[in-house]
């Protein structure tokens, strides 16, 4: 692990920064799943899942919450 292409203060031969690589790597994942939202049906339905099953508050019961992640589609 200590042969790394980045200097001490995070450049490489290129002089870019190793936070600008993870940048662009979470931009492009963003812009998949924004597309994806709108544009896959069956990915919109999953997500929609998700935040039903996280819309749950903390006076419901985790059971209700598995129960409702079955029953809502």
């Amino acid at each position: 692990m200590s042969n790394s292409e980045f200097d001490k203060n995070g450049l490489d031969e290129s002089g870019t920064h190793w936070l600008q690589y993870a940048a662009l790597a979470v931009s492009a994942f963003a812009v998949y799943t924004t597309w994806a939202y709108f544009n896959d049906v069956s990915f919109h339905n999953f997500i929609v899942k998700i935040f039903k099953f996280l819309n749950c508050n903390g006076y419901n019961p985790i059971s209700y919450c598995i129960l409702r992640w079955k029953t809502a589609y």
